[in-house]
């Protein structure tokens, strides 16, 4: 994949088209006029790897990849044992002798017998079982699927809260709309006031204009309504307790040309690269590794001991016990065992290596299903795009003529050229392009954010490649 399409930075954050938002957002402490300090997407994003609980989930169970390559190494490595002292005293009654046939004869003389004893022994032993030397590999194969996860989780809260970023932003510039908006249907109510107190229209101009105006207000309250939901969604994603109040700084939303990215390179890229694909192709790895931890079952373990010990017993006496150093000499002893697989367990040996391969063979297929599902979702994501690049070019000429429209009708209202109907019809025109040209641009940066969490990088675009678009929301 060449760096002129996929690069791990966003290199158009920083310089911007948009003219910059006068609202900035903040915490309902917003209407309190507390103080708030700033948060960029990229403390956002930081903040959010710290505290989202989903994904430190995720990256705790990297933490499993240590103990379970231990536990792999333990299985395979020497276990000794030591005995320092093991020592006991014993007394029982005697009432039984044996003659020397063995045969019990009556004791005359019971009597109560003392016996003591204190040992000491060190043993060295291992296996050499082939099993426990593929289940290193299938530790390394595991570590590598959690590490896989890590980096998807990774770049879908990245998206997300991207997302969820860009939208307070559009909350935030909707509620600035929508309070221009608000003031040209103040300047309409003045002007049927005034040529209303002239005698040169009805009441009915007077009252149209009361009930635009105040339909109007009611959009900004939704629109208020809408900001604050975003916010909050935004809040609890980060996840971050210690998150004060703040307010977002602006992140320009440039559109560019999608015809300068090469599709076929695109999905290259992610039939070899995305995350779904390492995430599938590190399963059949796993699935693999399986495999051949089941033939191993048919190899014979070999066992192997060290032993040396001592001890000392003295009958009729407890001089042995607790002895530290007992007077006996070392015994060592060294033992092999050879174990075979037990041959009735073929015919279910032979099912669980079947089924094991059937889980290969779906795991494959799966990998496959992938790789289909991912080439039409980058190909869709690719039209979305595109047709996304097309509305925002429709809408800013759309809002540059109603704008125009609105301007002529307004003057011709103020002159009496035309009535209200005419001028409130312009108005509602010019209000909805620019409401949907707003809604156009953030539909293309939303459209980008997917293409992006479907490839697992972000796009690099030439600066060329960038539109020129209308100032939103105000500078008309």
């Amino acid at each position: 994949m060449t760096s002129r399409l996929l690069s791990s930075s966003r290199p158009w954050w920083g310089a911007g088209i948009l003219s910059p938002i006068a609202l900035l957002l903040f915490l309902p402490g917003w209407a309190t006029g507390q103080e708030a300090d700033p948060l960029t997407l990229e403390e956002a994003f930081r903040r959010a790897l710290a505290s989202n609980p989903a994904y430190i989930q995720t990256s705790n169970d990297l933490e499993l990849n240590r103990i379970d390559r231990r536990d792999a190494w333990l299985s395979i490595l020497p276990q000794p044992s030591i005995t320092f002292l093991n020592t006991s005293m014993n007394w029982q009654r005697q009432t039984v002798l044996e003659d020397l046939d063995g045969t019990p004869l009556p004791n005359p003389e019971t009597a109560m017998v003392q016996t003591s004893r204190s040992n000491q022994g060190a043993t060295l032993g291992f296996t050499v079982n082939f099993q426990n030397f593929l289940n290193l590999r299938e530790q390394e194969t595991q570590a590598e699927l959690r590490r896989t996860n890590v980096v998807r989780e990774y770049q879908e809260l990245e998206a997300d809260v991207t997302q969820a970023f860009f939208e307070v932003q559009e909350r935030a510039v909707t509620v600035e709309l929508e309070e221009e908006l608000l003031e040209t249907d103040l300047q309409n109510k003045e002007a049927a006031e005034r040529l209303y107190r002239l005698a040169r229209r009805d009441r009915i101009d007077l009252v149209q204009a009361e009930l635009d105006l105040a339909e109007q207000e009611s959009a900004l309250e939704e629109a208020r309504f809408e900001y604050e939901n975003a916010f909050l969604s935004l809040r609890n994603l980060i996840g971050d307790p210690d998150l004060g109040t703040f307010r977002i700084a602006e992140v320009p939303v440039r559109v560019f040309d999608p015809s300068v990215l090469d599709e076929e390179e695109l999905v290259s890229f992610a039939l070899a690269q995305a995350p779904p694909v390492l995430q599938q192709e590190a399963s059949i790895e796993s699935a693999r590794r399986q495999l051949t931890q089941g033939r191993a079952e048919w190899l014979p373990t070999l066992s192997v001991s060290l032993n040396t010990s001592r001890q000392e017993f003295v009958r009729d006496s407890g001089g042995a016990f607790l002895q530290p150093l007992p007077d006996a000499g070392w015994d060592r002893n060294v033992g092999f065992q050879l174990n075979f697989p037990d041959l009735g367990q073929y015919f279910n040996r032979q099912n669980n290596q079947r089924s094991r391969a059937i889980s290969v063979e779906n795991a494959q297929e799966q990998l496959r299903q992938v790789r289909m599902e991912l080439d039409q979702n980058i190909r869709t994501l690719l039209v979305n795009l595109r047709s996304a690049y097309r509305s925002v070019e429709l809408q800013d000429r759309r809002v540059a003529l109603a704008q125009e429209q609105l301007e002529l009708q307004f003057e011709s209202y103020r002159l009496g050229r035309v009535d209200f109907l005419q001028l409130q019809g312009a108005t509602e025109s010019a209000a909805q392009a620019r409401r949907q040209a707003l809604q156009a641009r953030y539909s293309f940066e939303s459209a980008r954010i997917s293409l992006e969490r479907a490839l697992g990088v972000p796009l690099e675009v030439p600066e060329g490649a960038f539109m020129e678009t209308t100032d939103l929301p105000g500078g008309n």
